[in-house]
C-alpha cells in the first residue's frame, strides 16, 4: 500500500481514471521504468498510440521522464509514473452516484469477461439453437443461468478435468451475521493465496458479496 497519494482532481487528469483507454499504459509505468517501445510491445498497442498516451499522461503529470539514454540520433526517454498511488476525489469526478463510482470499472470488466465466458463455453455448444435462458426450481429455489445445451447441462459437469476452469455464480445467500463474516474472511484468504501464484495462463475473477438492501427493485 503506497504511503503517499497523489491527489487527483484536474478536469483532464480526472478523465483518465474513468476511462480505461490510457489506464493500462499508466499502470505498466507504476510498476516499472519503460520506454515506449518496449512498453508498447508489452501492452501489444500501436506504437504510436503508446506514444501518444504516455505524452498525454506526461502533460497532465501523472508520469514523468526519468533519463534519457544516449544513442545515434535522438536519446531514447524513459518514462515512469510520478507516484505509486493516485486519489481522485468523488466530489472531483462528474459522476451522478456513488454507485457510479463504485462501478467506474465494473461496465468495461464485465464486458471483457462476459466475452471470455462464451469464448471458454464454445466448445461446450453441440448446436447453437440448444443455447438459452433457463428459469428452474432447483432443490426449493428458483434459479436462472444460461445453458449451452438446452435443459441437460448441469454446472457441476465444469468440474471435471476436461472442461474449461469456468465458473459462473451467483444469486442471494441467507446467512446471519456470524456466517457472513466466515464467508467473507474465507474468500479473501483464497483469493490471496491464489493471487500470489504465478502461472502461466491469464483467468479473470469476479467476487463479491454485500448485504442486501430490503425493498429496494432496481429491476423494476
Amino acid at each position: 500500500m503506497p504511503r503517499i497519494w497523489q491527489q487527483v482532481i484536474a478536469p483532464d487528469a480526472v478523465k483518465v481514471f474513468l476511462s480505461g483507454r490510457d489506464l493500462p499504459v499508466l499502470a505498466a509505468l507504476m510498476t516499472a521504468e519503460w520506454a515506449v517501445a518496449p512498453l508498447a510491445a508489452s501492452l501489444h498497442l500501436p506504437l504510436n498510440a503508446t506514444h501518444h498516451r504516455v505524452r498525454r499522461l506526461l502533460r497532465l503529470g501523472l508520469v514523468q521522464e526519468t533519463r534519457q539514454e544516449a544513442r545515434r540520433g535522438r536519446p531514447i526517454r524513459h518514462y515512469r509514473a510520478s507516484s505509486e498511488g493516485y486519489l481522485v476525489p468523488y466530489h472531483a469526478t462528474p459522476l451522478g452516484s456513488l454507485e457510479e463510482l463504485v462501478g467506474v470499472y465494473e461496465q468495461e470488466f464485465t464486458a471483457r469477461f462476459l466475452h471470455a465466458v462464451v469464448q471458454a463455453a464454445i466448445p461446450l455448444v453441440s448446436d447453437e439453437r440448444e443455447i438459452g435462458l433457463r428459469v428452474f426450481l432447483d432443490g426449493g429455489e428458483v434459479s436462472f443461468d444460461v445453458t449451452p445445451t438446452a435443459g441437460a447441462f448441469q454446472y457441476a459437469d465444469l468440474l471435471r478435468p476436461d472442461r474449461p476452469a469456468l465458473l459462473l455464480n451467483w444469486g442471494t445467500l441467507h446467512l446471519d451475521s456470524a456466517d457472513a463474516k466466515a464467508l467473507q474472511r474465507e474468500l479473501s484468504e483464497l483469493h490471496a493465496r491464489y493471487a500470489a501464484r504465478h502461472g502461466s495462463e491469464r483467468y479473470l475473477l469476479r467476487l463479491g458479496l454485500t448485504p442486501d438492501v430490503l425493498g429496494d427493485d432496481l429491476g423494476s
